[in-house]
């Protein structure tokens, strides 16, 4: 009898230690998957995003669309000034091919950004609306010369693959001024990766 009762006191001693390791590791894998997106964090990446696109745009008061295709690729860098709420400034790198015209062009800019994340910080996916205001420089292969300022709001989804690393899927409207007279609107979809640097 009393090597019964050993038997099973063991067992239920396995058993405690078993729950006790689970719970810990549970504790551990959250806290490890908690995005460092809380006051005071860091984050660097950038995206990009290759699109053909449909723009309309005015000038001299008429309306005009313009179809081709582009390549955007914008690093960033962000500071979270509260928890889920980050600033920061981003840089772009352009290039446009017109379809129907021998006319490339390329431009680069900066652009200061806000971004706000709507879920805690512990959440795998978390969706997050960004809007920014950008200035840009650019040629084209006729040789002239642009200068734009604008507007982009971009909302759409960071997939984190743990605390720091983050895949990010957004949809991007896009409104810009060129030479004070052209007026450009478009919609593009973008991939980007942000790194979460943890404060020390």
């Amino acid at each position: 009898m009393k090597k019964k009762f050993n038997k099973f006191l063991i067992f239920k001693l396995i058993n405690m230690k078993k729950k006790h390791i689970l719970i810990l590791s549970f504790v551990l894998f959250v806290n490890l998957m908690s995005a460092q997106i809380d006051k005071g964090n860091w984050m660097v990446g950038g995206s990009g995003n290759f699109t053909n696109y449909k723009s309309t745009f005015q000038s001299n008061n008429t309306e005009f669309t313009q179809t081709g295709s582009g390549i955007s690729i914008s690093p960033n860098l962000g500071y979270f000034v509260v928890d889920n709420f980050a600033v920061g400034t981003a840089v772009g790198f352009n290039f446009s091919n017109p379809s129907g015209a021998n006319n490339n062009s390329h431009s680069y800019g900066i652009s200061p950004f806000v971004r706000y994340y709507f879920r805690k910080a512990e959440k795998i996916i978390n969706p997050f609306l960004q809007t920014s205001y950008g200035f840009s420089e650019g040629k084209s292969e006729s040789g002239g010369s642009n200068k734009s300022r604008g507007y982009t709001i971009k909302g759409g989804s960071a997939i984190f693959f743990n605390s720091s690393v983050a895949l990010e899927l957004s949809l991007n409207y896009n409104s810009s001024k060129y030479n004070s007279d052209t007026t450009y609107n478009d919609l593009t979809i973008g991939i980007g990766f942000q790194i979460h640097l943890e404060k020390k």
